[in-house]
């Protein structure tokens, strides 16, 4: 029965409950390591006597890691004593990392490495953090300073002490504050979102929507997306606790695939990107051909067969028999790639292309696709076992309540996206000018999302108001539909359509590579910037570019497109750590390239 009000409650229920079963596994020297639950609960426990005479009730810890097991002990130790924890990104520079630190007051400081340290020796020894008083380091490591402690240091202190976490928890109530996660800052300068236990632990008990309907002998989930994100955070760790759902911990990205055929997961939380480049797999590995030929027939018969399912309805023998040839031929080789146990697919922190969409469920991957901000912890909608439309974000997560409010500069149905619940955020830290900004004078929330409800409850995002484009000529332009559009093609990786202020929109495409050095009768230049005045290069670019305009109307069509040479990323500044754009940088980096599609007329 849950009767947990906070975190740390709902930690040790799943204790008491489970302490035996596996919770967490992580790779070591090669090997996949386990820990249960119990085992988990001692570290906890070590950890929170360990820090206790440096965290008071209320204080903010800082988390600078990887994702790792150790992540999830100082989150939970910080939780147990009353303090609240804000993550810090691992990819973040050193100038994110101080403005952080030194908004929230941090004085303790846990960090993954001895490269995350580093950063921070930088940033003291240029005086740039103020009130940092400890760091305590996840890694072994050799340290001369004397505020440096290695966390197997820290489980030892205090050791004689009693166990502070049962006083501790009798004062935490489900209105204090668990979290300040900080946004990306795409738009200016990052701001804290205040969560409270009740905010979490509501979305949280949620997930039964999902959780408790899915089929499966095993709940195992592979952790990649950073836990300093709001989706990860809420679906890959505090669900996974309130589902009793064991969690692996991925090597890195780039070792995802082999990480997956290791592990075997059952269940994939990710990011449209992540998915976006399996389709691109797949549809690579079959540029040309009969093999061509053989993945779209078995993509057809997998969509027909998605259909029956998707609408609850008995599948007719002749397409399951095609079905079970499809998958046979075509789709078990992807399958064995993921582990050959990949079922379910949970996609949120982006939009998810309906093609996308349609390719998952059509290859037995059922897409739950949600919809949230890290202002509402995050869980707004979701489609679910039985309840799924593709092209919708799903219906509202249970206590949250949504409304459309009417805009009249829009004709129909559609206007801007507001919301109620138990999971909304307390405001904005030390911001209470922008936290009045964001809620109505009734107290819903303004997502600054557009979209309409229809029917059936499900919500349909139709644009990104704050990702909105405005022409020259007063047309507005929703960039992300068309992005996604062109990113469904199997030569395109990446697009970026830009046209504010502008006379028309234009947009900046990284090409598959790989898909064109399968399409190409020659290898690819060495120089991949040449491949933008590669008359055939540009001639079949431009056939994806024909395909996505045609449906578009004149105002929103791409009058010119400029092939970019190497992929945007995290490193390189152009994605945010959840792997979406960041417009106004790829504005500024890209300034030549972008006013060199708009010559004087």
């Amino acid at each position: 029965m849950t009767t947990y009000k906070t975190i740390p409650e709902m930690f040790f229920q799943r204790v008491a409950e489970s302490g035996s079963e596996t919770s967490v596994i992580h790779k070591q020297d090669g090997s996949w390591i386990p820990r249960t639950w119990k085992q988990l609960e001692s570290e906890v426990r070590e950890t929170a006597r360990g820090i206790s005479d440096w965290v008071d009730v209320k204080d903010i810890v800082c988390l600078l890691a990887e994702n790792r097991p150790e992540w999830w002990v100082a989150d939970l130790a910080i939780l147990s004593l009353g303090a609240a924890s804000a993550p810090i990104y691992a990819t973040n520079p050193p100038k994110d990392i101080a403005y952080i630190l030194n908004d929230c007051g941090a004085k303790l400081l846990f960090v993954s490495t001895v490269d995350q340290l580093n950063k921070i020796r930088g940033l003291k020894k240029e005086g740039k953090i103020d009130g940092l008083q400890r760091v305590i380091v996840m890694d072994p490591v050799q340290a001369n300073e004397d505020w440096v402690l290695t966390l197997d240091e820290v489980r030892k202190r205090n050791s004689g002490a009693a166990d502070p976490i049962a006083e501790r928890m009798k004062a935490l109530t489900e209105e204090d504050l668990a979290t300040l996660i900080y946004t990306s800052g795409t738009t200016g300068e990052p701001k804290g979102v205040m969560l409270t236990h009740r905010n979490l632990v509501s979305n949280a008990k949620g997930g039964s929507v999902v959780f408790d309907r899915i089929q499966l002998d095993e709940k195992l989930m592979l952790s990649f997306l950073p836990l300093s994100h709001s989706f990860e955070r809420l679906v890959g760790y505090y669900a996974a606790i309130a589902f009793n759902c064991k969690v692996a911990f991925a090597e890195g990205v780039p070792q995802l695939v082999d990480n997956m055929g290791e592990v075997r997961p059952t269940l994939l939380v990710s990011v449209p990107r992540i998915y976006e480049k399996l389709y691109g797999r797949v549809m690579q590995n079959a540029a040309s051909g009969f093999k061509r030929k053989l993945v779209l027939w078995a993509l057809k018969v997998g969509k027909r067969r998605a259909g029956f399912v998707l609408a609850n309805q008995p599948i007719p023998f002749f397409v399951g028999l095609k079905y079970a040839i499809a998958f046979k031929l075509v789709f078990s080789k992807l399958h064995v790639k993921l582990g050959g146990r990949l079922k379910y697919a949970i996609s949120g922190g982006a939009p998810l292309a309906p093609a996308i969409a349609d390719f998952l469920n059509a290859v037995s991957l059922t897409v739950f696709e949600g919809y949230g901000l890290s202002e509402t912890s995050p869980i707004l909608t979701a489609n679910t076992p039985g309840k799924i439309k593709v092209g919708s974000v799903g219906q509202v997560w249970p206590g949250v309540e949504v409304k459309i409010e009417p805009d009249p500069e829009r004709e129909g149905k559609d206007g801007e996206i507001l919301v109620k619940g138990p999971n909304i955020m307390k405001g904005y830290y030390n911001k209470p000018e922008a936290t009045a900004d964001v809620f109505d004078d009734e107290g819903w929330f303004r997502t600054g999302d557009i979209g309409y409800v229809d029917d059936d409850g499900f919500l349909f995002i139709t644009d990104r108001k704050k990702e909105l484009l405005k022409t020259a000529g007063g047309k507005y332009v929703a960039p992300q539909p068309i992005e996604n559009n062109l990113k469904v093609h199997p030569l395109v990786e990446q697009a970026v359509v830009i046209g504010d202020k502008r006379k028309y929109c234009v947009a900046l495409i990284v090409p598959s590579f790989e898909g064109l050095e399968a399409t190409l009768t020659k290898p690819l230049p060495s120089d991949r910037s040449e491949l933008n005045n590669d008359p055939q290069v540009r001639s079949l670019i431009q056939e994806a570019v024909d395909e996505v305009n045609r449906d578009l109307g004149s105002w929103e069509q791409i009058k010119r497109f400029h092939l970019l040479a190497a992929e945007m990323t995290q490193e390189t500044g152009e994605l945010t750590p959840s792997l979406k754009v960041k417009r106004r940088i790829v504005d500024e980096k890209y300034k030549p390239l972008i006013d060199a599609m708009y010559p004087p007329d």
